[in-house]
């Protein structure tokens, strides 16, 4: 790894390695739910491939991986509940992952309880 020189206001060399170490986990803070979300072809139920850049006619869906430390007890969410989810999340490199994408989403962009 190289290193690169840094200068602070203040006039203090700093020295930061040129690379960034990848995440071992990525964990929701705050009142943040980390989501793990269905690619189209589980969404819609069938065994063929559909890239993930497919549109499926439905609300995306997600099972939650991990709830942040401020979600309310008495909210109903629980790890391993899929849900229906509406707006944007913020995705993330979570290694952890397999085949599917993580991101970060608030209480209130769920929707509903998916009932198997």
């Amino acid at each position: 790894m190289s290193k690169n020189k840094l200068v602070t206001s203040h006039g203090e060399e700093l020295v930061a390695e040129s690379t960034v170490r990848p995440p071992k986990a990525v964990h929701p803070f705050g009142s943040s739910i980390l989501i793990e979300i269905l690619n189209p072809d589980e969404q819609i139920g069938t065994k063929l491939y559909l890239g993930k850049n497919t549109k499926v006619d439905d609300a995306p869906q997600a099972y939650i991986v991990e709830l942040g430390p401020k979600v309310p007890e008495d909210s109903g969410l629980k790890v391993g509940l899929r849900i229906y989810w509406q707006g944007n999340c913020i995705p993330l490199n979570d290694p952890r992952a397999k085949d599917r994408v993580r991101g970060l989403v608030e209480i209130h962009q769920i929707k509903a309880v998916v009932e198997d």
